[in-house]
């Protein structure tokens, strides 16, 4: 009976988590395309998103690591995945920052102001988003009991979206003329910039929460 009791309690904890997941994603999409029609949106935008959302995730675990240790099946290979992941993260916003921040906007001044403000907190649509994220992955953090998927974090569905999402960015900026992915002017040409982006990160997202109902 107690056994019965603990697993319904488990599968309470993770319907609730994974309905934050899906508003969360819901939300992105709308204030994303709320961007599109404020006219307050960029590749820099879309992609640092997806890695603030990252850093977040990889955030809580270290609290997770720090806070509820003992509950960490491994601890030591725990803490080795979360030192890669965070070189990672580290290495990427490097790149994002120069590369999709400054170098792909760099003849279009609004962009980079769009750029700056999302970077300096100061773009609200950004800082809601975020603080979804946030507030999806601190819900994680609470109702998880125990710690233990250590998949190689090149493999994890964060990653790829950063790692596809960048080559996606390079993509546009090699192939695309600069009249539409410069074009802040016009919503149809930045909703068509940015829609790949966004159905990428609902892809690996969605696919991520069905894996978890599965299990």
């Amino acid at each position: 009976m107690l056994i019965f009791t603990k697993k319904v309690l488990s599968k309470m904890k993770l319907q609730s988590i994974l309905k934050i997941d899906y508003l969360s994603l819901f939300f992105m999409t709308v204030f994303t395309a709320f961007s599109i029609v404020n006219k307050e949106i960029s590749v820099f935008y879309i992609i640092y998103l997806f890695w603030f959302h990252e850093f977040l995730r990889n955030s809580i675990k270290i609290g997770f690591y720090l806070f509820k240790k003992e509950k960490i099946a491994f601890p030591e290979v725990y803490l080795k995945t979360i030192k890669s992941k965070s070189f990672i993260l580290f290495v990427y916003f490097i790149f994002i920052f120069i590369f999709f921040g400054l170098m792909l906007d760099w003849e279009n001044t609004d962009l980079i102001m769009i750029n700056f403000e999302v970077l300096m907190f100061k773009n609200t649509l950004f800082n809601l988003t975020t603080a979804l994220f946030l507030a999806r992955e601190l819900m994680s953090y609470y109702n998880n009991e125990l710690e233990k998927n250590y998949k190689n974090v090149f493999l994890s569905n964060g990653v790829i979206i950063l790692h596809i999402s960048i080559i996606l960015g390079m993509l546009i900026w090699g192939f695309l003329p600069k009249s539409i992915y410069e074009n802040n002017s016009s919503n149809i040409l930045s909703a068509i910039v940015i829609a790949p982006f966004l159905i990428l990160k609902l892809f690996f997202e969605i696919v991520g929460i069905n894996h978890h109902l599965k299990k």
